[in-house]
């Protein structure tokens, strides 16, 4: 059987990638997010018993063998995991820890493996820990280190790290009878490891890559033409400069700083703890935050607010800072105020010079919640800012990757303009429709 690539969602949305790479003797599928997010109603609960089968008819989920239990599998009229195993092997990659990339993995048959970073391991345990992914958890997530090759069958697979905007996203390389894909997963070159980024072009590049298939972002939104960039943007927020700014806004303001950001991005929180510390001011956080900085970044000083924590039983270490402490001194704090508890804006009126957005949920005015936020703020009198910084390629360097890596054939997905993607130095770009499979010959 010749390598086949087939192309199933996340094609022409940011979002809801799944592809799956298939040999006679084994297939291997990432990532396994959900896709057409608009079909999801967060107030319109699943039928547990049949939540795969659900999200699959609706095309969230992939209607596709081996990754679902029998029952589910049948209604899709699909080959449960068991029957395609006794077939060949099926296993999953995921790129990173977002929900358009891993939030139907507690939709998966429980015995299917899972593969992901050392980190996203260490970050997907807490996000069960914490109640923050959708369905159950999945049983067999594996942690592997990025640089180092494993095999599932005929399948070589090499996960090499990637700069985006949460910790342990990699991109890998797949090799597989004389055939090599590269998948980059999301990645950019702005962020506080660039280097990463850099480091996987130049490994793809060394290697005769058949298939690139690459997330393509920031061409969605307004015309593009890639093969007349000569530069990158100027002027682009980066991590770096983000704490800068808030650093700024720290110095400059004598009253309470609230704030909302994505708490994935722990980095950037970890790095935010350090810019507050050096003005003056402590970042108060919820604890499900404090407990992903914990995990990576265990001799951070951490603050948690008592007035909305979850879990009684958080370590005695961090320290408890309720509204009287902030309302008395709120010169000498930021404090994190996440979409489940901005009504907690109300006690804050005379004192909150600015409430700062930046990549938090709601993550933009497409989500009513976003225009809820900025009514509700309004009414408390509490200036919006947002203060974002993409997690994803500009389009110079898009193109510098796919110039770079030079690939047979160019797949760019992951956007909702992706034929705006072009190269001078690929062989060809596909398109591909939903469900087109591409034969590596």
């Amino acid at each position: 059987m010749a390598v086949t690539a087939k192309f199933i969602n996340g094609l022409k949305e940011i979002g809801g990638t799944f592809v799956e790479i298939e040999t006679g003797a084994a297939k291997c599928v990432f990532d396994f997010g959900y896709a057409k997010g608009g079909l999801l109603d967060r107030d319109i609960p699943l039928r547990p018993e049949f939540a795969a089968s659900d999200l699959a008819s609706f095309g969230v989920l992939p209607r596709t063998d081996g990754v679902y239990d029998e029952s589910n599998a049948k209604i899709l009229n699909v080959l449960s995991y068991e029957a395609f195993k006794a077939q060949k092997e099926c296993f999953v990659l995921v790129s990173h820890l977002h929900i358009d990339h891993m939030g139907g993995l507690g939709r998966l048959h429980p015995e299917i493996p899972v593969y992901m970073t050392e980190d996203s391991l260490t970050l997907y345990r807490r996000l069960v820990e914490n109640d923050d992914v959708q369905g159950a958890a999945h049983e067999n997530c594996i942690g592997v280190k990025p640089g180092e090759t494993f095999r599932v069958g005929d399948i070589e697979v090499l996960p090499l790290e990637t700069d985006h905007d949460v910790k342990g996203a990699c991109g890998f390389l797949i090799k597989t009878q004389g055939k090599t894909i590269c998948y980059t997963g999301d990645y950019r070159f702005h962020g506080f490891h660039r280097e990463l980024t850099e480091a996987f072009v130049q490994a793809a590049a060394k290697e005769t890559v058949d298939l690139l298939i690459t997330e393509s972002t920031m061409v969605s939104h307004g015309d593009v033409d890639m093969l007349s960039l000569c530069a990158p943007e100027a002027g682009k927020r980066t991590e770096e400069n983000l704490q800068q700014e808030l650093g700024e806004r720290a110095k400059a303001s004598t009253g309470l700083l609230l704030v909302d950001f994505y708490p994935r991005n722990v980095e950037r929180v970890h790095r935010l703890i350090e810019t507050m510390s050096r003005h003056g001011r402590k970042l108060v956080l919820n604890d499900m935050t404090c407990d992903y900085v914990h995990a990576f970044y265990p001799e951070d000083p951490l603050y948690v607010y008592a007035e909305t924590m979850a879990d009684a039983q958080r370590p005695a270490a961090w320290n408890r800072v309720t509204r009287a402490d902030i309302l008395a001194q709120p010169g000498q704090y930021v404090l994190q105020l996440d979409h489940e508890s901005l009504y907690e804006a109300l006690s804050f009126r005379a004192v909150a010079t600015a409430f700062l957005h930046f990549d938090g949920p709601p993550f933009g005015d497409y989500d009513p919640a976003y225009r809820k936020m900025l009514a509700l703020l309004e009414a408390c009198g509490i200036p919006f800012e947002r203060l974002g910084v993409s997690g994803h390629a500009e389009p110079y360097y898009l193109r510098y990757l796919i110039d770079t890596i030079q690939p047979r054939i160019l797949v760019p997905l992951h956007s909702f303009r992706p034929e705006q993607v072009q190269s001078n130095k690929v062989g060809k770009r596909i398109l591909p429709e939903e469900g087109e499979i591409i034969r590596l010959l």
